[in-house]
């Protein structure tokens, strides 16, 4: 009798293990950032993509190991459809950085799937790309009626093109 007393409580003990759903792990939040740089960029210039990604467990931003996947989107402005561009890996120290050809103005995207411990993130970043012209180097006096559309002049104002000191040039004609 007291074997099958034994017998059936190691049996519910056994099957009640079985019948408890598994823990499921703990998932951290993650932090991704993006810099696209310099902006804006001239088209044809090169822009240099640079951030990092961490996750915060137990209060503090932790740097992931290295190796995590990244993927890199280019959304054209206008009616264009995001293009994937690339797909990069994380250093140990969580950072990534990548160089591209801006062909036009449009937002960088920078996506990491997750994992099953880190949560997906996504970070953008807008560049507008503008076209160089004569207003951006020294020369023949220049006025706006000349040029006839908003420019960039950056810091390099050789025409006193930019009223207002924000680097564009000719703003009125926006």
């Amino acid at each position: 009798m007291f074997r099958r007393i034994v017998v059936v409580l190691v049996a519910a003990v056994v099957g009640l293990g079985a019948a408890l759903p598994a823990q499921a792990a703990t998932v951290y939040p993650t932090s991704l950032t993006l810099n696209a740089k310099p902006e804006p960029v001239a088209v044809g210039g090169t822009v240099t993509m640079s951030g990092t990604l961490k996750y915060k467990k137990a209060g503090r931003w932790v740097v992931p190991s290295a190796g995590k996947k990244l993927a890199v989107y280019f959304d054209p402005a206008g009616d264009a459809k995001p293009v994937r561009i690339t797909t990069l890996k994380t250093n140990s120290k969580g950072a990534y950085s990548y160089k591209h050809t801006q062909s036009r103005s449009g937002t960088w995207v920078v996506k990491y799937a997750g994992q099953y411990n880190l949560a997906a993130d996504r970070a953008a970043d807008y560049v507008r790309a503008y076209v160089k012209g004569p207003w951006n180097y020294p020369g023949p006096d220049l006025d706006c009626s000349d040029v006839r559309k908003k420019v960039w002049v950056g810091s390099n104002d050789y025409h006193r093109l930019d009223a207002d000191g924000d680097g564009w040039g000719c703003d009125s004609y926006a």
